[in-house]
This record gives structure tokens, sequence and C-alpha cells, in this order.
């Protein structure tokens, strides 16, 4: 059985690539097993995800200087964004 520290990161490197058959199986049976690792699993998901959408709000900045959110609607975003948490 992996340790908490390995699974950890499993968990961070499936964010990056694919992971071979054998270390998901070992990330889901010791998830089925461990609340504070699958609540650690949870929380990193949710990270990745949400610094995913920031940048792609900051790629919108290098676009052409026409396309822009308001004011509001950036601010409504990141009211979103901050009430999902």
């Amino acid at each position: 059985m992996l340790s908490c520290k390995d699974i950890s990161q499993l968990v961070s490197e499936s964010l990056d690539h694919r992971i071979s058959w054998w270390k998901r199986l070992n990330l889901w049976m010791h998830l089925s097993m461990c609340r504070l690792c699958s609540r650690f699993r949870k929380d990193i998901v949710h990270l990745h995800h949400e610094s995913h959408l920031l940048s792609q709000l900051a790629d919108l900045d290098d676009l052409e200087p026409n396309i822009k959110l308001s004011a509001e609607s950036r601010e409504r975003i990141i009211q979103k964004l901050n009430s999902s948490q």
C-alpha cells in the first residue's frame, strides 16, 4: 500500500498527465480507504480547475484591445469563483 505522501504526489502527477493503470488502481484503492487523501484530491482538483479558469481570463487581456470584459463582468466572475469555494 502506498503512503499518503506517495498518494499526494500521484494525485498531482495525474493532473499533469495520464498515469498508468497500475498507479490509477493504487490511487483508487487508497482514496477509497483514506478520507484525508480523498479530501486532498478533491481540493487539489478544484484548485487546478479554478486556476485554469483564471488563466483563461488572463489570456483575454492578450487578445485584441477591443475584446475586453467590463469591470462589472470581471467582478461578477470573481465573486462567483470565490463563492464556489
